[in-house]
């Protein structure tokens, strides 16, 4: 099975993943983690640390794997305050490695600060090991994106109004490639 989609943008509206500036805010939609983990949650072959979750959160983690939700709602808010974006599909680190190589930036990453559901939180309680699966796991489709000091408000208000959860995780830095992650 083959999708191919095509979508219009207007005219110099485009955001684009090459458009990070050093000092701009790196921020995430949502939560991070969930698909990768729904993934193994809902496999045939479960991991141990799926029985310890409750039905619950095994059920919000599967779901947010089989039915990723998109946040077109986002798109006017970033076409107007975003510096840079893109979806994060191949999992967080893996796509903020390729907005910060389209922007020649590197980055200094909060860890901590990376918005979990309370889902993952129990995953990663019953296997704090999972962090990192959380961190490089794909599947999410949440947006990764950057804004300038001075736009960094209202793209966190426009948020707010559609009410999707955006965290600022981070900063961009003028080292090319170079991306410092702190717990």
């Amino acid at each position: 099975l083959s999708i191919t989609a095509f979508g219009t943008v207007p005219a110099g509206r485009m955001v684009k993943r090459s458009g990070a500036k050093p000092g701009d805010v790196v921020l995430v939609s949502g939560s991070i983690g969930d698909g990768a983990l729904g993934l193994k949650a809902h496999g045939p072959d479960k991991p141990d640390w799926v029985a310890a979750l409750g039905p619950q959160d095994r059920a919000f983690l599967s779901d947010r794997y089989l039915h990723p939700q998109p946040r077109c709602a986002l798109a006017e808010a970033l076409q107007r305050h975003a510096s840079a974006a893109m979806d994060i599909s191949d999992g967080l680190v893996g796509d903020l490695a390729k907005l910060l190589k389209a922007s020649h930036a590197g980055a200094e990453i909060d860890l901590d600060a990376v918005p979990l559901s309370p889902a993952a939180r129990a995953a990663l309680m019953a296997a704090p090991a999972l962090a990192e699966l959380a961190w490089t796991g794909g599947d999410d489709y949440e947006i990764l994106c950057t804004a300038s000091e001075r736009e960094y408000p209202a793209l966190m208000a426009a948020a707010e109004e559609i009410r999707l959860p955006l965290t600022p995780i981070g900063r961009v830095t003028s080292e090319a490639g170079t991306v410092t992650y702190r717990e």
